[in-house]
């Protein structure tokens, strides 16, 4: 057997194993994603998008609040991009949900818990739409603002537990970004001083 022949055939064989085993870890992640689809659904990752968004806007609307009721002066332009970023989580969990209940219509137990989500939205919508009409002002009311992203907050942590509870229902409490907190648990401004001249 010449030297030239031998290599050839290592090499031949190196790549015949490194096919394999390509082949076997793409067969073993197709089994792994279609075990996870079968399990959990179709909405699995619609409600992990959720669940994160969820998060992001808690903390946007904690932020609000912190930022127009602790700073000396509010600056408009800080106020109007934050408001906008709440509103447009907010509209991605709205679209979110919207998926998920149309993936489950065929149980009521969760359309029922989907629905109970969506009521609380379209109020927490509300308000956020109404913050976001403050936060645009060329001067922004720092104690309406924080009155109104504080009840944005804690509609959102009630949001947070019933969503954490619809995905346990689901199958899906290992993909959930649940958090424990307490509505006031990053509230540091327990009786904050207005901001000047907003009062």
């Amino acid at each position: 057997m010449s030297l030239s022949y031998a290599k050839k055939s290592v090499v031949g064989l190196s790549m015949l194993f490194a096919l394999i085993s390509v082949g076997a870890q793409y067969s073993s992640a197709q089994g792994i994603r279609s075990k996870v689809e079968r399990n959990n659904g179709g909405s699995f990752w619609e409600n992990s998008r959720a669940s994160r968004g969820i998060q992001h806007a808690r903390d946007y609307s904690r932020s609000i609040q912190r930022y127009t009721t602790e700073v000396p002066t509010i600056n408009p332009a800080i106020t109007k991009s934050e408001s906008e970023m709440l509103g447009q989580q907010i509209q991605g969990i709205q679209r979110e949900m919207v998926v998920i209940r149309e993936a489950n219509a065929s149980n009521p137990q969760v359309v029922e818990q989907v629905k109970g989500i969506e009521t609380k939205l379209v109020q927490t919508a509300t308000t956020q739409k109404m913050l976001h009409a403050e936060c645009c002002k060329d001067t922004p009311n720092g104690k309406a603002c924080g009155d109104m992203a504080g009840k944005v907050t804690s509609t959102l942590d009630q949001i947070a537990k019933d969503h954490a509870a619809l995905m346990k229902a689901m199958g899906h409490e290992h993909g959930a970004m649940v958090h424990q907190d307490a509505a006031g648990d990053h509230n540091h401004a327990t009786n904050p001083e207005p901001a000047k001249g907003t009062k």
